[in-house]
């Protein structure tokens, strides 16, 4: 080293791409760096891409959660968070529902009746036309085509009893 060299020595050359070069440097050298920099760059943007995503599902599903519907339902949407309002409005009614606060999951109903999607003040009627529909009236006898063939075979008074029998109210003796 010379006096004058400070600190300078020109056998360590180190490229600016960080690796050591023993040939010498020309464009050759610099398009392989330049395309392995490229190669590294177009990696991580590819990564942060896909972690954003990620994180905008993320995001998008939790707002569906605290909105009642299921979180999976962050699959169908494709737009913005802050848009998620909009996008419910339009297609809510079609989504998945949370289940009740007192119910879990994958806990059943309880055996009985079935859950009536009737408005409550509405079910006091529906059960007064289901008791008068129902009030002096057997249940049909026998199959479908017994039924048809009996139907075929009978006088006119034999076909009102037959009507009367299987549920009808009508009174078929004026015909």
């Amino acid at each position: 080293m010379s006096e004058y060299s400070f600190g300078f020595d020109p056998t360590d050359d180190q490229s600016d791409l960080g690796e050591t070069n023993d040939q010498q440097q020309g464009p050759k050298w610099f398009r392989d760096g330049l395309a392995k920099l490229s190669g590294q760059v177009k990696a991580l943007e590819d990564e942060n891409s896909r972690l954003k995503a990620a994180q905008v599902k993320n995001q998008v599903a939790d707002a569906l959660k605290a909105k009642g519907y299921a979180p999976s339902a962050a699959t169908l949407y494709t737009g913005e968070p802050d848009k998620l309002d909009d996008w419910l409005t339009a297609h809510g009614g079609a989504l998945a529902k949370l289940p009740a606060d007192g119910q879990e999951q994958g806990e059943e109903q309880p055996p009985g009746t079935p859950v009536s999607t009737v408005p409550a003040d509405g079910q006091d009627a529906l059960q007064r036309m289901q008791e008068a529909g129902t009030q002096g009236v057997a249940p049909p006898q026998g199959t479908d085509k017994e039924l048809a063939a009996a139907l075929k075979a009978a006088n006119p008074e034999q076909f009102a009893a037959l009507m009367r029998a299987n549920g009808s109210q009508h009174d078929w003796t004026s015909f």
